[in-house]
């Protein structure tokens, strides 16, 4: 089968965190695949980032950029020109497209926390999202729980919806702590730490967090720093207000986006890694912490459950004394946080991106022989 299959690349050098890691993994694992397919790849990219990609296939650069002339004309064009069988993309694809779509939908958490959205962005999703979703030739989510709520909001079929449960580099190890601090030592961080990762943004709970962090650390019997790792997003401002309207401004460190060999040596140095997360398609940090061997603490909302297993301990992220208890465990308890380092370890290695790009093209056969 000599099928061209094309795959929208646009996330990629944007730092959409885990819309881009994912589809950056999943064009790899595809590249080096023995697959009966030639693969291209559309991006907005400058010519050196290109360089730097590992994508095995053809590259081409759409224009314009922006996505109110990127999607409904520079892609349908782009993909009559290269005569494309399937196209792939994440959310939202041409309203017209010249070729079957797979669609990947991480999560629609907009329909259930529409608060934690821009409006002009929860408007763009409520109306693109669905109608992407139900014109597909199938559709890929990352979770049973994105499945359950693809199903039930947008009416999509089960058996026209594939989970293909995210991965996780194999950067994502223990390494020597003398390593991880040299790697981190622009943070300044001098005392032992609790790590949060995610985009300054609601729905990952991070103001909870902050407080349940000030509440463990009050009477100073635990000499911690609290971490926070994301760029600023929707409403961001919220989680330095807090910082700030509790004195903590010495005790919390923003730091912004970090590469990722950063965020490995961070995670290696973090005594306790802690996503409260209110409403996830995955939680993809949660498997990067377990590989790297720090101890989760994770909520038991959404799609979290699934991911962490009985890997991580587990709060209500709505609950900030069970935050704070849970932490103050973990934080005193290095029996637990090496059990926990163990089990995570086991969990993180049961996802790989080489298996997420296996079940993604075993969707892209079973397209294109019901295309032809």
């Amino acid at each position: 089968m000599n099928a061209r299959i094309a795959l929208d690349m646009h996330t990629v050098g944007l730092r959409q965190t885990g819309n881009e890691t994912y589809i950056r993994n999943l064009a790899e694992q595809l590249s080096v695949a023995s697959l009966p397919w030639r693969l291209f790849f559309y991006h907005t990219l400058s010519a050196d980032v290109i360089e730097a990609s590992r994508w095995k296939g053809t590259v081409r650069r759409l224009w314009p950029h922006q996505p109110l002339f990127r999607i409904p004309l520079s892609f349908p064009l782009a993909l009559s020109r290269d005569r494309i069988d399937l196209a792939h993309f994440q959310y939202v694809a041409p309203p017209a497209c010249p070729c079957p779509t797979v669609v990947t939908i991480h999560d629609i958490s907009y329909e259930f926390f529409p608060e934690y959205f821009h409006p002009l962005q929860r408007m763009r999703m409520r109306a693109l999202i669905p109608l992407s979703a139900r014109r597909a030739a199938h559709v890929v989510t990352i979770s049973e729980f994105s499945k359950r709520t693809i199903v039930e909001r947008y009416g999509v079929a089960e058996e026209n919806i594939t989970v293909t449960p995210l991965g996780v580099s194999a950067v994502f190890r223990p390494i020597a702590p003398g390593q991880a601090e040299e790697m981190t030592r622009r943070f300044a961080i001098a005392r032992p730490f609790i790590l949060g990762v995610g985009n300054l943004q609601p729905r990952k709970n991070l103001e909870r967090l902050i407080r349940a962090f000030a509440r463990m650390t009050n009477g100073g019997d635990r000499d911690f720093d609290l971490v926070l790792v994301g760029q600023m997003a929707w409403q961001g401002h919220r989680v330095e207000a807090e910082v700030h309207r509790l004195g903590l401004d010495d005790r919390v460190r923003l730091t912004g986006y970090v590469s990722e060999e950063e965020l490995v040596a961070l995670y290696n140095r973090a005594t306790v890694f802690a996503y409260p997360s209110i409403f996830e398609g995955f939680g993809l940090p949660v498997i990067e912490a377990m590989a790297c061997g720090t101890p989760v603490l994770t909520s038991c909302a959404s799609s979290l459950p699934e991911v962490a297993g009985s890997a991580a301990l587990q709060v209500d992220p709505h609950d900030d004394e069970a935050i704070s208890s849970e932490l103050a465990r973990l934080a005193d308890d290095a029996a637990l946080r090496a059990a926990l380092s163990i089990k995570g370890r086991e969990q993180a290695a049961r996802f790989t991106w080489r298996a997420t790009a296996e079940l993604t093209a075993r969707v892209f056969e079973r397209v294109l022989e019901r295309g032809s």
